[in-house]
């Protein structure tokens, strides 16, 4: 994970990573959403931690990705 600060303007530079986004900020990037979950879930003791939201950033060639769960 590497942790930046990168308006979301900039985006297009994290192709295929995923990235952290808080405040209209870009504030972290990894190869998996393993890598950045730390920055976008808290835990109980981090009762006031805002969450960041987070997902992987598509190439120029593909579309949205849509990510979706099932119970």
């Amino acid at each position: 994970m590497k942790r930046v600060n990168v308006p979301t303007s900039q985006m297009g530079k994290f192709e295929g990573k995923w990235v952290a986004i808080k405040d209209d900020r870009i504030i972290a990037v990894g190869k998996t959403l393993d890598e950045i979950g730390p920055l976008v879930s808290g835990t109980k003791e981090e009762k006031n931690k805002i969450p960041a939201y987070s997902f992987k950033v598509p190439y120029k060639d593909e579309g949205p990705y849509i990510l979706s769960s099932f119970d």
